[in-house]
């Protein structure tokens, strides 16, 4: 009886997954906004507005949920195609972090690691004055095509260790690399 009721309350503990915002996680499709696409050098987009992005028509639809990952299948990619987030925490300094992986429907998973933040503006719409919280990109790390990686947040250190996907050869050697973000 005491450990069904401990299994219980660390269930009962664990927080929902996703990035939350306003006890509602951000949906998939706001965080991929801000990702930038193969063929690109530089992101396009530098903030997501919360508030627009949440009552958006395009995100209307709920994400599947597997474990504490958010997965959306893309209506652009395709059957198997998708794109997922999962919450990793936040850094001592405020950054959140973020790791995502995408797939077109192929065999690639390109995976990626966001630093992002929410800070209020103000917009002017129709001459009224809002105040928006915008969940801006401070930096990214890309993290291969199917490569393991292990990440841990630790102060204001982002840990990364991989092993990079080969191919048929399998996967490469252990290689860290801490990452102070600011």
């Amino acid at each position: 009886m005491l450990i069904h009721a401990l299994l219980l309350f660390v269930q009962a503990a664990a927080p929902p997954p996703g990035l939350l915002w306003h006890n509602a996680a951000v949906h998939p499709g706001c965080i991929r906004a801000l990702t930038t696409d193969l063929a690109d050098s530089r992101p396009v987009v530098a903030a997501v507005d919360l508030e627009g992005c949440s009552k958006s028509n395009r995100f209307g639809d709920a994400p599947d949920i597997d474990g504490r990952i958010l997965r959306w299948k893309q209506p652009d990619a395709g059957e198997r195609g998708f794109f997922q987030y999962e919450y990793l925490g936040a850094l001592s300094n405020g950054v959140l972090v973020v790791r995502t992986a995408e797939s077109g429907g192929g065999s690639g998973i390109f995976q990626e690691m966001l630093f992002l933040r929410i800070a209020p503006s103000s917009v002017l719409e129709d001459g009224a004055k809002r105040t928006r919280d915008a969940l801006t990109m401070v930096g990214t790390e890309s993290l291969g095509d199917r490569d393991r990686v292990t990440i841990t947040l630790s102060g204001d250190a982002v840990t990364i260790t991989r092993h990079e996907f080969l191919g048929a050869r399998g996967y490469g050697p252990e290689k860290t690399t801490v990452r102070h973000i600011q």
